[in-house]
């Protein structure tokens, strides 16, 4: 039965890719439990009819253009090799907006020029904000590093390569300052990390903060059958299958390949395999100790739930994640995940329970929790066990979507 009390708006810049897929979910937990929930979005791929992307042909193209567009100031800069979005483009999202008329606002993931700070603070209706990575906070990057000037009014950027303290950087910071300094946003961080970066950032160190993982298909993403799982991608049913991916997975440095190459060449196994997802084999790959496999990226999480069922180990060697979705994903599949003891895998892994933390950022110590994992066949059948059973109770869209409705109650 439908709620009709509350009917919610979730935006996010595309229906696509990773902070697409986890604001579907959120989308389809609430409707699965009841909630008249949809989505606005800049960029629409699917066919759903409660997912609202640009109508017009013309709305459409300038939509297309938009993210290029919003990056022209980078020009001025010496380039960036991770995600800035200054966000200074204008758009009609408030239109939009009142022709679906929600209750709530959540928003989501909006940069690529998406939002601008002053459209955020002219919403007429409760604000709810669940970060997907850092860009509410900062001056324009996505993930700030190991830079601090988030915590007071950004400047002399190191992602700009900026040596001046009024740069873009801080340009973006005061356009957010000014907008958000009156404006009531109720933030939602999908880990205990990213909510401590909110607490202590200039911009959100006052605002009501919850932590609320992201959701996902329990019934989707299930412990399949190893041997069919194999068969399906083709894989040696002998071999020891590790698993790594992300979109763009071995040319982002956040995502860390380079610390998962040092770490595989200490592996105890006669007969390992990299499986590597989201990426399909590079024009010129790198020259790795041990066979590879690139399955490109997976459109569907049929597919995806498959992959991770067929594996042995799941790695996730980020340096920085908001939250990691192919953690729970992996988890939910009954997979046992390795990843580094920072940022945001920290809350869903539970060390020697149910997967394995290592130091960060020490290849060394992946390597060994690599190697605990697989050396133990009993251990590696308890760690499923137990990865599986903490995905259900933590993980699932309807303790996300509960979890939300209860945030949205509070608020209107």
């Amino acid at each position: 039965m439908e709620d009709t009390e509350l009917s919610v708006t979730l935006l996010n810049a595309y229906d696509s890719g990773g902070a697409g897929t986890a604001t579907k979910r959120i989308y389809q937990g609430l409707r699965k439990i009841g909630v008249d929930a949809n989505m606005l979005v800049d960029h629409k791929q699917g066919d759903d009819p409660l997912i609202h992307g640009p109508e017009s042909t013309l709305r459409k193209a300038y939509s297309m253009a938009r993210p290029f567009i919003d990056r022209f100031p980078l020009r001025l800069y010496g380039g960036s090799d991770g995600v800035f979005s200054p966000n200074w483009l204008p758009e009609d999202v408030n239109n939009r907006i009142d022709r679906l008329d929600p209750d709530v606002i959540h928003l989501n993931w909006v940069g690529g020029g998406f939002l601008t700070p002053s459209t955020i603070s002219s919403f007429d209706r409760p604000v709810v904000w669940r970060f997907p990575d850092m860009w509410p906070m900062t001056g324009g990057c996505h993930y700030a590093r190991s830079c601090e000037g988030y915590k007071k009014s950004c400047g002399t950027c190191p992602e700009l390569g900026s040596t001046s303290a009024w740069d873009l950087s801080r340009l973006t910071m005061a356009r957010k300052s000014r907008a958000f300094s009156n404006t009531d946003i109720t933030v939602v961080a999908p880990s205990n990390w990213l909510a401590e970066c909110a607490r202590e950032s200039s911009l959100f160190q006052d605002s009501h903060i919850e932590v609320i993982p992201n959701g996902l298909d329990t019934d989707v993403f299930y412990p399949w059958d190893m041997k069919t799982a194999r068969s399906t991608f083709q894989l040696n049913q002998e071999e020891t299958i590790v698993l790594f991916g992300s979109v763009n997975a071995t040319s982002d440095p956040r995502k860390g390949f380079d610390l998962l190459d040092n770490a595989l060449n200490d592996i105890e196994s006669e007969n390992l395999r990299l499986v590597v997802f989201g990426s399909s084999e590079p024009t010129d790959p790198p020259d790795l100790n041990y066979p590879t496999t690139y399955t490109g990226y997976l459109h569907d999480n049929q597919s995806l739930a498959f992959l991770y069922s067929a594996a042995d180990v799941m790695v996730v060697p980020s340096r920085y994640e908001g939250f990691g979705q192919t953690v729970s994903e992996s988890m939910a599949c009954g997979t046992p995940v390795v990843a580094f003891d920072a940022t945001g895998p920290s809350d869903s892994v539970d060390h020697r329970k149910n997967g394995y933390l290592a130091e960060p950022y020490d290849p060394k110590d992946l390597a060994r929790g690599i190697n605990w994992v697989l050396e133990d066949q009993k251990r590696r059948s308890d760690l499923s066990k137990q990865a599986r059973m903490k995905a259900k109770e933590e993980f699932s869209l309807e303790v996300a979507a509960n979890r939300y409705k209860k945030v949205y109650k509070s608020i209107i």
